[in-house]
């Protein structure tokens, strides 16, 4: 996957054909179930691979929380926020960006509390995964949420050529606004996953084995009061460390994780397209 290449006017020929600026969030998510191409269970793996188009991909996970209180955040990238985060990085010389859009739950009462879909450059392919997640508007009152699915999915179920081939990690975003369950359960990897055999692992441990080929991030967003208190946050710090993001501003999510990308992304050597990616990142967002 991952063919085509985004530009800023794509995009907006495309928002604008489909008239989102109109439409509710009801009526651009249409999914009352998961698309059985996002099912996780029958996904053996989501590649991110180079071509001739894009010759030094960059691959980018988004998990997104899709329940009750999160559904504003698919909302606001497919009406508006994708150039913040592909227009910006191709403004900064990270041309070839690869950006999977995952659905996020609670493991414990949602159906579909993990959805992948494919790694995707076009505004056009972007805009078809994301408008198929399921906002399945769930979750728990246990003050905690699956976003250790990402990290598992990740981890395992990936395959991605700047890592392979150029040793130059990955990006691992999830983006939400609770803390996140301690482990993962055996049968909730067997569920999930598309594998037979699973034993349960700590959140610390899924992290670190995504963390061989990504840099993992969690943004929490301080979107209301609620979302602000220290309860909410749980031990994402401990967890992650720096690269756990507070953001009072959920607008600017998107521009956010691509300042994150920028800085954070190293050049290939080798590349005769090496560009610094180390200038004015406030210039260029």
């Amino acid at each position: 996957m991952g063919g085509g290449r985004f530009s800023n006017e794509a995009y907006e020929q495309l928002r604008n054909s489909k008239g989102y600026q109109n439409k509710s969030r009801e009526e651009i998510f249409t999914a009352r179930n998961i698309d059985p191409e996002m099912d996780p269970s029958k996904a053996l793996v989501r590649e991110s691979r180079d071509s001739e188009e894009h010759p030094e991909s960059v691959s980018i996970i988004v998990g997104l929380d899709v329940t009750g209180s999160m559904g504003f955040v698919p909302e606001l990238i497919v009406k508006e926020a994708l150039p913040d985060l592909i227009g910006s990085l191709m403004e900064a010389g990270i041309e070839d960006p690869q950006v999977l859009f995952m659905g996020l739950g609670d493991f414990v009462y949602d159906s579909a509390p993990l959805q992948v879909g494919q790694f995707e450059s076009s505004a056009e392919l972007l805009d078809r995964w994301l408008t198929r997640v399921y906002l399945e508007g769930g979750g728990g009152g246990n003050n905690q949420e699956g976003y250790n699915l990402a990290h598992l999915f990740a981890a395992r179920h990936t395959a991605i050529d700047c890592w392979e081939k150029r040793k130059q990690k990955g990006f691992l975003f999830t983006i939400g606004d609770e803390p996140v369950f301690k482990e993962l359960p055996a049968e909730i990897i067997r569920k999930y996953t598309c594998t037979n055999e699973a034993s349960t692992i700590s959140t610390e441990a899924i992290i670190k084995e995504a963390q061989e080929k990504y840099n993992v991030y969690h943004i929490h967003l301080e979107h209301n009061d609620w979302s602000k208190k220290e309860i909410r946050k749980g031990n994402w710090k401990e967890l992650l460390g720096e690269n756990f993001i507070e953001l009072p501003d959920y607008r600017k999510v998107a521009k956010r994780i691509a300042e994150v990308v920028i800085q954070n992304h190293k050049p290939y050597i080798g590349s005769s397209t090496e560009k610094t990616t180390n200038t004015d990142v406030e210039n260029m967002l």
